[in-house]
């Protein structure tokens, strides 16, 4: 694993960890505690920087979600 893969790995899991508090303070009725503002950008700058590390899967199946991100070649 490269050091650009690891610091990939890193930040993905950092974003998982950030969406796990977001959805728990939601849940408990705290959102307007959330900078949501905030959580987007740093949503849309992962989004960019994948969307620049090759051909990603950009749209969920008809049910909107998307089951792996693995591509089938």
């Amino acid at each position: 694993m490269t050091s650009d893969v690891a610091a990939l790995a890193v930040l993905l899991r950092k974003i998982q960890w950030l969406l796990d508090d977001v959805a728990y303070e939601v849940a408990a009725g705290r959102m307007d505690e959330i900078d949501l503002g905030q959580v987007a950008g740093v949503l849309e700058g992962v989004a960019k920087l994948l969307r620049s590390q090759g051909d990603l899967p950009a749209l969920p199946d008809e049910d909107g979600e998307v089951e792996s991100a693995k591509c089938e070649h």
